[in-house]
């Protein structure tokens, strides 16, 4: 372990550090949340592994040396996402409002968006980012798999929302990219670049990020500031440096489960391996207060030809039993359902519009997997379920066919309750349109 990192957390912790050094060699802590959206997963899955959160709502524990989730069925149906337990304790604190306007400034790969996004109504909105491209295509997918409808997915620098977006949001997260402390017991390569450099460099970029906020948020607006490592200097000096800038307040959080109080500061929250059941994180909500005037911002506009609406209008009476979505957006083909409250963003990279539905192309529409996936039985009129353990799930998640019973189109193949993925059946055959890069 690093010299300087033991000195640093001797200074934080004083006659708790050898517990705290201690819990550093024990396995990590895995956790997940299931998606309000779907139906109840918890009465499929193994009790034996699982142990419910006592603080976060639909959160739980698991063993995934004897239980490995991310290889469940149930996974693919966006039924749950895995999330490190402390993580799940941003959302958690952020007490949204069903109409909220969301931004998750540095989202990827996703877990706060999600749990965020999937408690607000079709009147809210999320927008999340991450401006590494690797990062912003995971953050895609997971947004994705979940079966979000009210969600913007964008890949750009977060200083460049002000400019478009001025005071736009009732709600920032800011987990902002961090020295990772944190993440030591879990991963080798937060200990091998660990640097007071690196402290400092994640600091000033903090600070940017955080002036950024300040002018994204609405007077009365929250931003919940969230990192997953341990100084002061990324932590309660960034919380003082908002308090000493900005007409702003903090809100108390209230502790439990091993939480810990701010270094003098107690409003904010910090946990640590040997007293909380997670990895490190620090939690701090400001409140803005100041009162100015809130410049109108454009919306979105629908934008499909009738060729291609009247492909997609008839998809939906073929096989849906719901109606077409009413905001259509065509972009080259591709077809999404949007919002009436989706901004315009002009020179922001946009990887996702709301719902993604599919690709119209020689006079035919194809339907996504992300249609599928916000997708319940009785909304489809032809379909195939299967149990977990079944080997056509298997095979069908490894890109195979299915035997069919002569049914000619599109379905969608259920895990139980929980839709998977389209299939298009010829000749008793479903073909396989679960995308190449998820199969496994």
């Amino acid at each position: 372990m690093n010299e300087q990192f033991e000195k640093q957390m001797k200074e934080l912790l004083n006659e708790e550090f050898a517990d705290f050094i201690k819990a550093l060699s024990f396995p990590s802590i895995k956790g997940f949340y299931t998606n309000p959206l779907k139906k109840d997963v918890i009465p499929y899955l193994d009790k034996q592994y699982i142990q419910p959160s006592k603080v976060v709502k639909n959160g739980y524990y698991f063993d995934y040396q004897q239980y490995p989730l991310g290889k469940s069925p149930f996974f693919h149906c966006g039924a749950f996402y895995i999330q490190e337990p402390s993580a799940m304790l941003v959302a958690h604190f952020l007490n949204v409002k069903q109409d909220d306007y969301v931004l998750d400034m540095c989202g990827a790969p996703g877990g706060k968006t999600c749990a965020i996004a999937s408690q607000l109504s079709n009147n809210g909105l999320m927008i999340t980012n991450d401006i590494v491209p690797l990062r912003a295509k995971i953050l895609s997918e997971n947004v994705e798999r979940f079966g979000l409808k009210n969600t913007i997915v964008t890949n750009c620098d977060p200083l460049s929302f002000p400019k478009i977006l001025p005071q736009f949001f009732d709600k920032i997260i800011l987990d902002a990219p961090c020295s990772g402390e944190g993440m030591f017991r879990k991963n080798d390569q937060a200990i091998k670049t660990w640097s007071l450099e690196k402290i400092n460099e994640c600091a000033h970029i903090q600070k940017k990020l955080i002036d950024a906020a300040m002018k994204l948020l609405k007077p009365g607006g929250q931003l919940i500031y969230s990192t997953c490592t341990y100084n002061i200097q990324e932590n309660e000096k960034q919380v003082q440096y908002i308090l000493d800038n900005y007409d702003c307040s903090l809100i108390p959080l209230e502790k439990s489960q091993g939480m810990s109080e701010g270094i003098h500061m107690s409003e904010v929250i910090r946990l640590y391996p040997h007293k909380h059941r997670g990895e490190g994180h620090f939690i701090a909500l400001i409140q803005k207060n100041e009162i100015s005037q809130i410049k109108k911002v454009k919306s979105m506009k629908p934008s499909i030809s009738r060729q291609n609406m009247k492909l997609v209008d008839d998809f939906y009476q073929k096989y849906l039993n719901i109606k077409t979505p009413q905001y259509l957006y065509d972009n080259n083909n591709h077809i999404y359902a949007i919002l009436p409250q989706f901004p315009e963003l002009k020179g922001i990279r946009i990887l996702r519009n709301g719902l993604y539905l599919g690709e119209c192309k020689k006079n035919r529409f194809e339907p996504s997997l992300a249609l599928a996936l916000t997708l319940q039985k009785n909304d489809v009129k032809q379909s195939y379920t299967f149990h977990e353990s079944d080997e056509e799930i298997s095979a069908y998640i490894h890109g195979e066919t299915i035997e069919g019973t002569n049914q000619k189109g599109y379905g969608v193949i259920f895990v139980e309750e929980f839709p998977l993925s389209f299939y298009k059946e010829s000749q008793h055959q479903a073909k396989n349109l679960y995308p190449k890069g998820l199969r496994r």
